[in-house]
């Protein structure tokens, strides 16, 4: 099975780490987090158009695909940023409705061969031999891709919708009266924002772990491999952010490249992160059915 609760003890051994390590190393988990950060690439620009041009059809108001564009700066250095609203807010301003369209089309394609690639890497971590159909395969990447995007368009909805829905209700009634209502409505919803944040990585992360893998294992909405990989993107990103907003200058280095490169940076550290989740949860794994193995082994006379 799956660890449990009780796989998260694992965590906190030294000797965990070591063989996880070994074990990174041995599924060449550098080398596939570059290729899945150059796919991820070629969908995330077509992604965040498809996503404006979609919420372009939702009667709101004018700044509704700004302020969807302006989350990316909670996350994205200051440069990358700039380089994404840039090149999307130039495609959606020239009024192209096949935007929308090809958007999702390039999504689909680029997304879905790095979820592809993951197949290869959990396999060797579970050790075990894919049987499936190459087009079962293609398939249920672009699934993984599907669900993914639907995590995403969802979070973001819901985060913008929240702010609407707060501000309108403070405004009515009892609420715009007391300032003390307000402020702590608007604190519980700071933190309800990001535990939904928080629960759509995971549960997304949670989704490539339970899918592509081969060994079908029990479905668990919180594992040790996506707790730890949620956590440590979040972190990643605001420490990446943070060290090349106040930092690095990769602007004065690479020139205008350093936004590009900044971004592949990101990605490529997304990546690992991602991987290296599901790599915890497979060594864990191993490490219960050894142990399922001693306690069945019969002693000797």
């Amino acid at each position: 099975m799956i660890p449990g609760p009780t796989g998260f003890r694992y965590l906190l051994k030294g000797r965990f780490w070591i063989d996880l390590w070994h074990e990174i190393n041995y599924d060449d988990c550098w080398g596939m987090a570059a290729q899945l950060s150059y796919y991820f690439l070629l969908a995330f620009i077509p992604f965040i158009i498809f996503l404006l041009a979609f919420v372009g059809y939702i009667p709101i108001g004018p700044n509704l695909q700004q302020e969807l564009l302006s989350s990316l700066d909670r996350v994205l250095p200051d440069t990358a940023y700039a380089l994404i609203s840039g090149i999307v807010l130039s495609l959606i301003n020239t009024g192209n409705t096949r935007a929308l369209s090809l958007g999702l089309l390039l999504t689909l394609w680029s997304a879905s061969r790095a979820f592809n690639g993951m197949v290869g890497v959990f396999n060797r971590a579970y050790e075990v031999r894919d049987r499936r159909s190459f087009l079962k395969i293609q398939l249920l990447s672009v699934g993984v891709t599907i669900v993914f995007s639907v995590f995403v368009i969802v979070s973001a909805v819901l985060l913008f919708f929240g702010d609407f829905l707060v501000n309108l209700i403070l405004s009515k009634g009892a609420f715009a009266e007391s300032s003390f209502i307000q402020h702590w409505a608007r604190a519980a919803y700071w933190l309800a924002r990001w535990l939904i944040i928080f629960t759509l990585i995971n549960v997304g992360m949670q989704m490539v772990y339970y899918l592509l893998p081969a060994r079908r294992l029990p479905w668990r909405i919180f594992t040790p491999g996506s707790l730890v990989a949620t956590l440590g993107w979040i972190g990643a990103s605001k420490g990446f952010a943070w060290y090349t907003n106040s930092v690095a200058n990769y602007q004065k280095v690479y020139g205008s490249l350093g936004a590009l490169v900044v971004l592949m940076v990101w990605f490529y550290l997304s990546s690992l992160l991602l991987l290296v989740g599901g790599e915890i949860d497979s060594e864990i794994y191993r490490l219960r059915k050894e142990m399922g193995r001693a306690k069945v082994r019969p002693k000797e006379p």
